[in-house]
């Protein structure tokens, strides 16, 4: 029997930890019929200054192909959550807004997904909390760079 090694033994924990956190945030955010991925969407959309971005560019802000973005958006143009724009600039660069709709499903989503996330870190403290943003966002990094 082999044993795992270290870095393998924290991935296999991160990914069970994922599982766990990800549970309480879905249900949480069942209440507004918004998915988890949906609200990251959404999200990254509320960050934008004029709630649009690329497709493309979304699809890489919360880590899925293209075509992946494109099953994740359709059912949300199809509530109005979020809309087709065209770029004025480039008619062949695909773009998407969040819509006053959508912007407002994501204001209360995120209110039921604070709360669920104070919950579910309930018993870290500040520092232990900033300190772990560290290690993740370190790692984040590292993911990147191996990718390249």
């Amino acid at each position: 029997m082999s044993t795992l090694s270290q870095p393998m033994q924290l991935i296999l924990t991160l990914v069970k930890t994922q599982g766990q956190v990800l549970k309480p945030l879905e249900s949480s955010l069942s209440i507004h019929g918004i998915s988890f991925t949906e609200w990251l969407v959404m999200h990254r959309l509320s960050q934008s200054s004029d709630h649009t971005i690329k497709r493309i560019s979304l699809a890489n802000g919360i880590g899925v192909t293209a075509s992946g973005i494109t099953r994740i958006l359709l059912p949300m143009e199809k509530v109005g959550w979020v809309e087709r724009v065209t770029s004025a600039r480039d008619a062949r660069v695909s773009m998407v807004r969040l819509t006053p709709a959508g912007l407002e499903s994501y204001q209360q989503a995120t209110q039921s997904i604070e709360h669920t996330a104070n919950r579910v870190t309930n018993m870290m403290n500040q520092q232990q909390v900033e300190q772990c943003m560290g290690l993740l966002s370190s790692l984040h990094l590292s993911a990147i760079d191996a990718t390249h």
